[in-house]
């Protein structure tokens, strides 16, 4: 895939985190997902937009959520593999910015 394309998945990725940690805190959660934790790069530099060190790099999930949790048994779960199979560059020639049938990680 192309460097466009990975960022796109990591930012998705993230914004499924997000929501998630969201709707905990709105279903009335009485403890937080996570604790707070810094963004980092695949070579576990932190992501930090507000002084831009390393803001231009995409995010990795292994070295952010890794810290903290069992990425390699995560990522072998069905609801996070599904759909990843058919995730390509030319998946919608008529809206190139679609990448696959948005089944990736659905429950």
């Amino acid at each position: 895939m192309g460097g466009k394309s990975s960022r796109w998945i990591l930012t998705a990725q993230l914004a499924v985190v997000l929501v998630l940690v969201a709707l905990a805190t709105a279903a009335g959660a009485k403890q937080r997902a996570c604790v707070p934790f810094f963004l980092k790069t695949e070579d576990g530099k932190i992501i930090n937009p507000l002084t831009g060190e390393n803001a231009d790099r995409p995010y990795s999930p292994r070295q952010t959520c890794g810290a903290c949790h069992n990425y390699d048994q995560i990522t072998k779960g069905f609801h996070f593999q599904q759909g990843w199979d058919k995730i390509k560059d030319d998946f919608n020639k008529d809206k190139p910015w679609v990448l696959s049938d948005g089944m990736s990680g659905k429950m």
